[in-house]
């Protein structure tokens, strides 16, 4: 096991410095100048090189990358262009929120789980088809599109019927203890954004749970439970459910670690300050430090959940041994 976790964390090195490579490649070659958007529109050519001497920007690329990477691996992550202030105080700021946020979307999205085994139970059911049938409807609507959705009806059309605000369409508010929301405020500013994460994926994991479900409860193993006696809700609950839940808690894991690397459009949508947020105003604007820094978190975030994940599997089922 520990030369497992050993193995992938030295993986974790190859892929944040791949990604990083990519990552400044692609700033390098999109249109936009980072110097003549900081200088402003009626900037003189001269006041632009100055600006683009000051930061660096005259070097080639590799001379940009090996100075970022020289900082990262002291642990500084740089400064922002526009805002003056490091990457890693940046992110220390906004992480709380998106955690926050991510959290709350993975707890409503493992309401599937019961769903889908509800679902797989009563195969071909007047039950199973309706959940089957939303879960689908639901898995194809764009996440922007239901943000939109929920902010019109929910924060705008709900609010108009009750006379009464309840759901802040913009904004965060404020955290203790890092994620835990400090206020109702704060608990209600986070309902829509979580719901517009949390239900698309209710309906991929119902789906595959059920998918599970059904796959496990037609095994050799359950048909032998089932012969020697057992309730089916000790087959359901003791023998099937452990082994018919291992892809939902991939699913899940991975949905953690992507959803903390960022959720650019539902934040974006929300305006509600976190990491997709400052990744997507860093775009806008150019801002390579902390679109680097940004995306250099997120791959972290990722593979660590990946790396949880796959360490969960022999916790859960004691067949899978994790190679040495």
């Amino acid at each position: 096991m520990l030369t497992y976790i050993v193995r992938r964390l030295l993986q974790l090195f190859i892929v944040l410095f791949g990604v990083s490579i990519i990552t400044f490649v692609m700033l390098y070659v999109i249109p936009g100048d980072p110097a003549r958007m900081l200088a402003g529109k009626n900037a003189t050519e001269e006041k632009i090189q100055e600006i683009r001497v000051q930061k660096g920007l005259d070097k080639p690329i590799y001379i940009q990358y090996g100075k970022w990477l020289g900082g990262v691996l002291q642990g500084d992550l740089g400064e922002s262009y526009y805002l003056q202030q490091s990457v890693g105080s940046m992110i220390v700021e906004n992480a709380p929120n998106t955690i926050q946020l991510a959290l709350a979307a993975v707890l409503i999205e493992l309401l599937g789980v019961p769903l889908g085994i509800y679902s797989a139970l009563r195969q071909y059911s007047f039950w199973d088809t309706t959940l089957t049938t939303a879960a689908l409807i639901v898995w194809g609507i764009p996440v922007f599109v239901l943000g939109v959705f929920m902010q019109w009806f929910f924060g705008l059309k709900l609010d108009q019927w009750l006379g009464v605000d309840i759901f802040p369409l913009t904004g965060a508010g404020d955290n203790v203890l890092w994620v835990i929301p400090a206020s109702w405020e704060s608990l209600m500013s986070l309902v829509l954004p979580a719901v517009t994460l949390g239900v698309i994926e209710v309906a991929y994991i119902s789906y595959m749970q059920r998918a599970s479900m059904l796959e496990v409860i037609r095994s050799d193993y359950i048909r032998t439970a089932r012969a020697k006696g057992l309730s089916e809700r000790v087959v359901v609950g003791k023998h099937a459910l452990k082994n018919a839940v291992i892809p939902v808690m991939t699913i899940a894991g991975i949905d953690l670690g992507a959803l903390l690397g960022g959720a650019i459009l539902t934040e974006t949508v929300f305006a509600r300050p976190g990491i997709g947020l400052m990744i997507y105003e860093a775009i806008g604007r150019r801002d390579a430090p902390v679109i680097a820094g940004g995306v250099l978190f997120a791959t972290v975030v990722y593979v660590f959940a990946n790396l949880f994940v796959d360490l969960g599997y022999a916790a859960v089922d004691p067949r899978i041994r994790l190679e040495e």
